[in-house]
């Protein structure tokens, strides 16, 4: 590198055009040389010249760039990484010289953060305000935005410092005692409006199909799957929760592959489908195969099952097990909806019933 800048300082002009760059570089690769041009630029011994415009490939690269004599060696970034507040570990960058130089400025912005105000980490802050606390960017921690930025947070042990926590998008729910010990979490928007209707319109509301129900949420589909969305987190529910949490959604195999995935992400919480629902749907599905159009009845053909689907089935009545496996290799599908309000409320139970 220190060859190539001084060739870039002894070239006659004060701006240089890409085609001469390439020739001081010497790279053959492209992706090679533009990691070595942003290298120079990190480094401050070029700057691009905007209105140049650019090469047209990917990633692009400007056609002219100014040439400046602020050159950064080696030597003075190691200084500068040994210099680093002790809580960031700079180890990986004395490593990866390069590395340090592509997130330079978003490390110096944390030092001199962590130099002056660490006190103010002692109290947690949602990812969003501690990143805009930092760095001014509220999107610098965001798990899409700021993904790259939590992994090199997290490669110099600097991401657990900053005390935050995780604020996952809302959840439809509605509650009808505080101290929450039975969720049931619904994966159809109507079915869950319909069963929050029953609880609101039902005096001394227990539950359904003999199930105490405290809680019930709207699934979203696959949303109660995502990791960084938890339904734990949302609930405020602790490793030690002792309650039960009930899944009940489509009977096809993209409805069973959500409450697998569901489980998979949600370790600590004991959760079971609502078996008495679908046994009640695959029952009342059962006669509409009479009708000599019930080819209507099939489902998206293109799905594919879980290879774990026989957690589900073991985790349901042996005979309604068996019903459904026969329905969806027959590839029916049913809707949740099949369970309407005027079904429903035959099923309620209220306070003093067994």
């Amino acid at each position: 590198m220190d060859e190539i800048v001084k060739s870039i300082y002894e070239y006659p002009y004060k701006k240089i055009e890409l085609d001469e760059l390439k020739k001081i570089i010497k790279l053959n690769e492209y992706a090679d040389l533009v990691e070595a041009i942003n290298s120079l630029i990190s480094r401050g011994v070029v700057k691009p010249v905007k209105k140049s415009g650019k090469n047209g490939l990917n990633p692009s690269l400007f056609l002219k760039y100014h040439i400046i004599n602020n050159f950064t060696t080696d030597k003075m970034l190691i200084d500068e990484l040994n210099s680093l507040h002790y809580l960031i570990n700079a180890d990986v960058f004395r490593k990866n010289i390069e590395k340090y130089i592509q997130n330079r400025d978003f490390i110096l912005t944390l030092d001199t953060f962590l130099k002056a105000h660490s006190g103010d980490l002692l109290y947690p802050l949602s990812e969003n305000e501690r990143a805009y606390q930092i760095w001014n960017d509220e999107k610098a921690l965001d798990k899409k935005d700021g993904k790259d930025n939590i992994t090199l947070l997290k490669n110099c042990n600097a991401f657990d410092i900053l005390n935050t926590y995780s604020t996952p998008e809302p959840f439809f729910d509605y509650r009808i005692r505080k101290n929450i010990k039975n969720v049931l979490v619904i994966e159809n928007k109507d079915t869950w409006f319909t069963v929050r209707k029953i609880m609101l319109d039902t005096p001394n509301f227990i539950g359904l199909f003999g199930t105490e129900i405290d809680c019930v949420i709207y699934g979203e589909g696959r949303k109660v799957t995502k990791r960084n969305n938890s339904l734990q987190d949302y609930l405020n529910i602790d490793s030690h929760f002792e309650g039960k949490v009930w899944y009940w959604g489509d009977i096809d195999y993209e409805g069973i592959d959500i409450f697998l995935s569901f489980v998979n992400v949600s370790p600590e919480l004991d959760i079971l489908p609502f078996s008495a629902a679908y046994e009640k749907m695959a029952k009342l599905f059962e006669p509409l195969l009479a009708d000599s159009n019930s080819s209507r009845l099939k489902g998206h053909t293109n799905q594919k099952h879980s290879e774990n689907i026989s957690e589900f089935y073991s985790k349901i009545d042996c005979y309604s097990a068996e019903r459904i496996k026969k329905l969806l290799h027959d590839e029916y599908y049913i809707p949740q909806e099949i369970l309407n309000h005027e079904v429903l409320k035959d099923y309620v139970y209220c306070e003093g019933e067994k």
